[in-house]
């Protein structure tokens, strides 16, 4: 149906999708629910794209917009971000099966030491913690009695903020002191890949290509100059190194941008750069190459027709997941 009412309203163009994790049932305890499609879902939402889209590779993407057209309607590209190890385990093979292609943007630094995702390290922290009391340091210190909901969930938010405007070392002490505060019962396992895992993906699947989601998985836009050419060049420069490919396609952590950051990831030989999710995610011959939107896929089936429709302009926005 929103295919038809694209066609007759003569609306052209294409939408990227973007995922993070399609854990199964082993691992979706240790995952927060806002970065997770169930596995069930997602090869469901893979064989609609299969059947009802024209699915092209993020490279063909932009060079139909290089080129000063279009995309055709129906046209789709798939994307994910973090580098979580069911691309690997569950993701991979269903796209190898129907012969979808899709870029799996790296933060390299994640992937060096392994390390689960900070935000599934926190969810964790909370979901199964033994203690209640909280006292969490962000602008000013506040303390939480995680037994009234209200305050478990306004924990979980200042905890998160603090988190995401730190990194390295910083970001992993903060975590550390969370643990020792809530003294969570089961702890995630390693839920991100490695170096082996990223090359196995490549060496036995040929359904994905890879792209930087800079270095340490920060927002960008707090960063110095220095500090963004750091994450952008660095990033590029770690997965030359060790799978000998030059991303040229880059996602921004968050989706936080600004005309700087764009300005950089040029200056640094990507092609083009996902920024934040505006409120029309269609792509077409007038789209920022280095300021492209992406839908976040709906963790249900019955809005997906929606999410990748170009007869919505936003709509499915206001529908929440």
């Amino acid at each position: 149906m929103m295919q038809f009412l694209a066609r007759i309203k003569h609306i052209k163009g294409a939408i990227v999708l973007m995922y993070h994790s399609v854990a199964d049932e082993s691992q979706t305890r240790w995952i927060d629910p806002h970065n997770h499609v169930p596995a069930g879902i997602f090869k469901e939402q893979m064989e609609y794209l299969s059947l009802h889209r024209q699915v092209i590779e993020l490279a063909e993407l932009i060079k139909i917009l290089r080129n000063g057209f279009t995309p055709e309607n129906g046209t789709a590209v798939i994307t994910f971000d973090d580098g979580y190890l069911d691309n690997l385990t569950v993701a991979a093979p269903i796209l190898e099966n129907l012969g979808l292609v899709a870029t799996l943007f790296l933060p390299t630094g994640y992937i060096d030491r392994g390390e689960t995702q900070w935000v599934d390290q926190a969810y964790t922290a909370f979901k199964f913690r033994t203690r209640s009391k909280l006292s969490w340091k962000g602008n000013q210190t506040v303390s939480f009695d995680l037994r009234y909901p209200a305050h478990g969930a306004e924990a979980y938010k200042n905890v998160c903020l603090s988190l995401m405007h730190n990194n390295g070392a910083k970001r992993r002490n903060l975590i550390d002191e969370l643990y020792v505060q809530l003294s969570p019962t089961d702890p995630p396992q390693r839920l991100t890949m490695d170096w082996d895992d990223v090359k196995m993906l490549l060496t036995k699947y040929n359904c994905f290509k890879i792209g930087g989601h800079s270095q340490e998985h920060t927002d960008m836009t707090r960063l110095t100059e220095d500090e963004m050419r750091d994450e952008l060049e660095g990033c590029a420069r770690r997965i030359e190194d060790v799978l000998g490919i030059r991303p040229v396609h880059f996602s921004f952590p968050y989706g936080r941008t600004n005309t700087q950051l764009r300005k950089i990831a040029a200056e640094h030989g990507y092609d083009c750069a996902f920024g934040g999710m505006g409120f029309n995610p269609i792509i077409h011959s007038g789209t920022d190459p280095y300021d492209m939107p992406r839908v976040e896929a709906p963790a249900l089936m019955g809005r997906f027709e929606l999410a990748v429709s170009t007869s919505n302009t936003g709509i499915w926005r206001r529908l929440g997941r």
